[in-house]
């Protein structure tokens, strides 16, 4: 079992991921360029794992907060791969990255210690 992520966490997953996509870009291969673009990543987990009754899984996202989110960039990113468009995938790639190492986080709350004074 997975140990549960906090944001700064999933940001620093996240962006891990981003970089070996990037790399990607330089030796494409569609399918798996699309495949891990269009990944749930460890923020939307987080978020996912975040208060569930309120709102989708995106809107408690960080990412969606400060940036929008992933969806239109994923499908402007999905776009320039089926063009083949390499120098334009590779662009929009890096500011997504761009986004991540800006994104701020919270600093995690931590659990009140337990009333022992009964």
């Amino acid at each position: 079992m997975q140990p549960k992520l906090d944001w700064q966490a999933a940001k620093e997953e996240t962006l891990a991921l981003w970089l070996k996509i990037r790399e990607m870009v330089d030796k494409p291969d569609e399918i798996t360029l699309l495949t891990e673009i269009n990944a749930i990543c460890d923020l939307c987990d987080v978020a996912e794992a975040s208060e569930p009754e309120v709102f989708g899984r995106c809107e408690r996202c960080i990412a969606y907060q400060q940036f929008g989110g992933c969806q239109g960039i994923n499908a402007e990113m999905s776009e320039r791969i089926v063009e083949r468009d390499w120098k334009g995938l590779a662009v929009l790639v890096d500011r997504f990255i761009e986004n991540l190492e800006a994104l701020e986080v919270a600093p995690p709350v931590e659990d009140p210690e337990p009333d022992v004074r009964n």
